[in-house]
């Protein structure tokens, strides 16, 4: 009986002529590598021939593997299955497939990994006898293995089930010894351990999995008795683990730098996060998104890298595939916490991808998936204790845990039984507390976005969404809509129930039932309604998620209007690039870096579009070359230059005229933001660094000139506040300055910078941060204004400055 391998030497002499043709035409092509190379004549005869000619075609070119088209080639006839002898295998693996190392390893290494299909095909047909005298030549090539994936799928076929094979996760760095102890430790059958393992090895190192992985990896985790506690602890193996270090020398110099993950360890934790997205467990994402965010953070200095992009690309997907509710949380999460353009895309790319599935936009989707968190209405819910209860409270801002005794009294602390008592149910309580905050950072961001954006919605509609639900209900009762129908003067209201709102005269006024809502913005109002209502909010001591009535309005200056296609109202300051580009992206702006490498030629950019009006606002800024990069690539200061505004469609500029009164003012608060908050006339300790002292006038004078419209806000509100404060009659409010009379010295505080002049000869006075009790209790009708807080925090403690401990401000006080 003719054996699998025999063919006859005249079929043998045209087997080798076939193969030198074909490699001969996949040499003539300029890319070997795509599809079509299978449509060449010389190779379709091959992967036309009968089954025998196929397979000693193979037998035939792996013993000649000495480039890349003879790797191409064994990759093409190798696709379709062949049935090897016993023979044929030691033929395949002996010497020529990685074994030996007289070969080229990366060529023997890629067609071992392209017939390992085949051995694997054919294996379990062999007598226990023949694949026994196999086993120690398929360890030898699972050893010699590049691809992860090929190792695993040799090494099980001499892998029994009664083991683990925990030598297929490397120790090479501080998270393989975590994810083997995961193993060792979990509490399932052997079997079905060894299985799951072998998969996750076997996920590629770059692209993405077959369906078959994803099928059988699906499979095998829906037996585990335990599988998310069993991928929680591979997913905090990763999370708890240290970086490495990794040494090399160079010029007689060792070099060390840090190193997070080996490749293999990369591969076999990205059949980790896969494995999520197919368990669809949403209790794991807070772990997917820690993940992300710790694999996108750079290490390694000036030219670091992150630790692993493709990592925390993954983790972002397999947030997106879970498809929870929480999903949606959880990614805005995400988005808020990096900076990393390429990983914001994939969150992006993955909070678009859910809305499309469900025939949504963006927007749509991200107001119908917010968690509701099993509260009731009134945004509450209460847990039973022991004795009384707990209570998670959401109000306009946050949410608060409370603690209700019997008698219906709330109480902010909780009485110590009962802390012992429940313990275990308080840990759940405060668990849900920090994901319900979270959920309304969420929101507090999604709805300071629509401030830029011309969306109603129809009253039915907005109901729902909006005031019906338990969070976003809680944030909505705070913030002044507009209601508006074709026939009826607009009502302009915070909403006190489905049908009423309230004025700002504070008078009860019906909704009308056909009306369609919109977020009010004083942009559109005049100035005595935007004041009327800073009056209401700061009488009924309501508090707004983020600024609406005391927002700032940027309206066209004359110098503007003489310029016409440009903005020059923020050029000229100099600011920190690294601080201002995470601030560019948390806005929605996409920053062009300007880095060494470029020498400083080229003008840096940050874009942003608001889609609705189909206009891009652009604005520009130059690196000071002065100043060299030490921790990073980016130049560390920068210059701001004009700000623009284009057409989305066409590119071409808007006079600034042109643009919709909303857009301008939004995108030139964004622009006054990343000044206000990076410029080097914020730091009050810059002139003690002794650092580029051509700035220092720079310094001064925005420390201390003319305030911006955001300045101006500080002071309207600090004329409403300063006569209820404790410490008025020690307050006097000007144009530019808060003055403070303490009993040592009077103090003017710059409404613009918070920097602090002493009289009588203006002498600076440092003060890096001030915290006061008094201030902390104060009343304020928005929380995302830090220099406001700064100003009232250094009134209080400079009133009272005899009381002054901090030796670092009286020696300051002091000197004369």
């Amino acid at each position: 009986m003719e054996q699998a391998g025999d063919t006859g030497s005249g079929q043998v002499d045209d087997v080798a002529s076939q193969l030198d043709a074909a490699v001969r035409a996949l040499q003539g092509r300029s890319w070997i590598g795509d599809s079509d190379a299978r449509t060449l004549p010389q190779v379709r005869a091959i992967t036309q021939a009968p089954e025998d000619v196929r397979r000693e075609c193979i037998l035939r070119a792996s013993e000649r593997v000495d480039s890349h088209y003879w790797v191409a080639l064994i990759s093409i006839i190798a696709r379709k299955r062949v049935k090897f002898s016993a023979d044929d295998i030691d033929r395949l693996l002996t010497l020529r497939l990685g074994v030996s190392d007289d070969v080229n390893s990366w060529w023997n290494s890629e067609a071992l990994r392209a017939v390992s299909r085949q051995i694997e095909h054919t294996f379990p047909t062999l007598t226990d006898a023949e694949q026994a005298r196999l086993e120690p030549l398929l360890l030898q090539a699972v050893d010699r293995a590049r691809d992860a994936a090929t190792a695993t799928r040799l090494r099980q076929l001499v892998s029994t089930t009664d083991s683990i094979r925990l030598d297929q996760i490397d120790a090479g760095d501080a998270i393989g010894p975590r994810l083997r102890a995961a193993f060792e430790q979990a509490d399932d059958q052997v079997d079905k351990l060894a299985t799951t393992l072998d998969l996750l090895a076997a996920y590629p190192t770059k692209g993405r999995p077959s369906k078959r992985w994803l099928t059988e990896t699906e499979q095998i985790i829906g037996r585990l008795s335990r599988p998310a506690e069993l991928i929680g602890a591979l997913l905090d193996a990763a999370l708890d683990a240290e970086d490495s270090e990794t040494s090399y020398t160079h010029n007689d110099r060792t070099h060390t730098y840090p190193h997070y993950i080996t490749s293999s360890n990369e591969g076999f934790l990205g059949g980790t996060i896969a494995a999520v997205g197919l368990l669809r467990d949403s209790a794991l994402l807070p772990r997917l998104r820690r993940l992300a965010i710790k694999t996108v953070t750079v290490i390694g200095g000036q030219f670091g890298s992150p630790r692993s992009l493709r990592l925390a690309n993954l983790s972002t997907q397999a947030m997106a595939d879970i498809g929870a509710p929480a999903s949606i949380t959880e990614l805005l999460a995400l988005e808020r916490s990096v900076r990393h353009g390429t990983l914001l895309k994939q969150v992006r790319k993955a909070i678009e991808a859910l809305a499309a599935a469900q025939g949504m936009t963006r927007d749509q989707l991200l107001e119908r998936a917010v968690e509701t968190h099993d509260l009731d209405p009134d945004g509450t819910r209460t847990q039973p204790l022991s004795r009384g209860s707990a209570q998670i409270a959401v109000d306009g801002r946050t949410a608060a845990l409370l603690y209700v005794d019997e008698k219906g009294t709330a109480r902010k602390s909780i009485p110590a039984d009962v802390k012992q008592a429940d313990a275990d149910v308080l840990v759940a309580v405060r668990n849900d507390l920090k994901a319900v905050r979270k959920t309304i950072a969420g929101e507090r961001v999604r709805l300071d976005s629509l401030m830029a954006l011309e969306r109603s919605w129809q009253l039915d509609e907005w109901r729902t969404w909006y005031l019906d639900h338990p969070i976003t209900g809680r944030l909505a009762r705070t913030l002044v809509w507009v209601f508006e129908t074709q026939h009826t003067p607009a009502v302009v209201g915070l909403p006190l129930d489905s049908t009423t709102a309230i004025t700002a005269s504070g008078q009860h006024v019906v909704i009308p039932p056909d009306a369609r809502a919109r977020l009010w913005h004083p942009v559109h109002a005049t100035s005595d309604e935007a004041r009327a209502w800073r009056q209401y909010l700061l009488d009924q001591q309501i508090v707004q998620p983020f600024k609406q009535a005391f927002r700032e309005i940027y309206l066209l200056t004359p110098a503007e209007e003489q310029t016409s296609a440009y903005s020059n109202r923020f050029a000229g300051h100099v600011f920190g690039q690294i601080q201002a580009r995470a601030l560019m992206k948390g806005r929605g702006w996409a920053p062009v870096a300007v880095a060494w490498w470029d020498d400083g030629i080229y003008q840096g950019v940050a874009r942003r579009t608001y889609d609705s009006a189909g206009i891009r606002a652009e604005f520009y800024y130059d690196p000071i070359l002065e100043q060299e990069p030490t921790a990073s690539d980016l130049y560390p200061y920068c210059t701001s230059d004009q700000v623009r505004f284009v057409d989305a469609t066409s590119d071409e500029t808007i006079a600034l005229a042109e643009v919709p009164p909303l857009v301008l003012t939004e995108a030139l608060r964004d622009v006054d933001l990343f000044i206000g908050v990076t410029s080097i006339g914020a730091d009050p300790e810059w002139l003690d660094r002794g650092a580029q002292r051509q700035f220092d006038t720079y310094w001064h004078t925005y420390g201390f000139g003319d305030l911006s419209a955001a300045g101006q806000i500080r002071r309207d509100i600090l004329s409403l506040l300063v006569p209820r404060l404790a410490i008025a009659d020690r307050c006097e409010l000007d144009d530019r300055y808060l003055t403070v009379r303490g009993d040592l010295r009077t103090y003017r505080i710059h409404l613009g910078s918070g920097n602090i002049l002493m009289s009588p000869n203006d002498q600076y006075l440092c003060i890096v941060s001030a915290r006061d009790g008094q201030s902390q209790k104060l009343f304020l009708p928005f929380d995302d204004d830090p220099v406001l807080s700064l100003i009232l925090s250094k009134a209080f403690l400079l009133a009272d400055d005899t009381a002054i401990k901090d030796l670092t401000i009286t020696a300051q006080i002091n000197h004369r």
